[in-house]
């Protein structure tokens, strides 16, 4: 129990650290100062879901005596509340920058983002619910990476198409809508769906991060995006 314990505590900041390597290695001239406080702004984005869920508990929204409360708690409760700190950050915080300029700095920004928040909120969970199995925080985090390249590449893509607004809340909603969903099938030990779900996940990501891809290799070419 010890080995998964300590693996599921280190493993999201070594997957950023990771990260930082390979996007030190693909752009040895880039600006790595945002990039790096990306991480940090992602321990600080579980500050908003914290508060939502102390709301809720308080409200007795986390007894989850039915299936609407189910529901509600997974897609409200965790989901959106979770993905919406991280939202915060790489929208408000990250976006502006003149380092930020298409789909697949995006999805980077996202992931490091995402590796932050999954450190503090794997830390919390022990912590909170003692009884829970290291395992589930395992895939979780590497559940969480599929939610960080959605809102990733939507957000991203306002940045090229200059339609923030709605580019940024596809990726906030269609985020949050996977994460409640995985949320959802965690609670209700569905685990036939948790494989469709994981393959259907699977493959959603891969198709965006190919797209993301083309889409900055065409922003490079200066063709215009549709």
């Amino acid at each position: 129990m010890y080995i998964p314990l300590i693996i599921s505590i280190l493993l999201s900041p070594l997957l950023a650290l990771l990260l930082y390597f390979y996007v030190r290695y693909r752009f040895k001239k880039g600006y790595f100062a945002l990039f790096n406080r990306s991480y940090f702004l992602g321990i600080l984005s579980v500050l908003i879901p914290a508060l939502i869920y102390f709301i809720l508990y308080q409200q007795g929204y986390t007894r989850l005596s039915n299936l609407r409360r189910i529901l509600f708690y997974s897609f409200v409760g965790i989901g959106f509340a979770q993905e919406l700190g991280k939202f915060i950050v790489l929208r408000y915080l990250v976006l502006p920058s003149s380092q930020f300029q298409n789909p697949s700095d995006g999805i980077l920004y996202s992931l490091m983002i995402n590796f932050g928040n999954m450190s503090l909120i794997s830390v919390l969970s022990l912590l909170l619910f003692p009884d829970l199995s290291p395992l589930v925080l395992i895939s979780g985090i590497f559940i969480s990476m599929l939610f960080a390249v959605v809102m990733g590449f939507f957000v991203g893509m306002g940045k090229v198409r200059h339609n923030r607004l709605v580019d940024s809340f596809t990726g906030l909603f269609g985020a949050a809508f996977f994460h409640g969903s995985y949320q959802f099938i965690l609670e209700t030990k569905d685990y036939k769906l948790m494989i469709a779900f994981i393959a259907g996940s699977a493959i959603i990501t891969l198709m965006l991060l190919f797209k993301a891809i083309e889409i900055t290799d065409q922003v490079k070419q200066d063709k215009s995006i549709n």
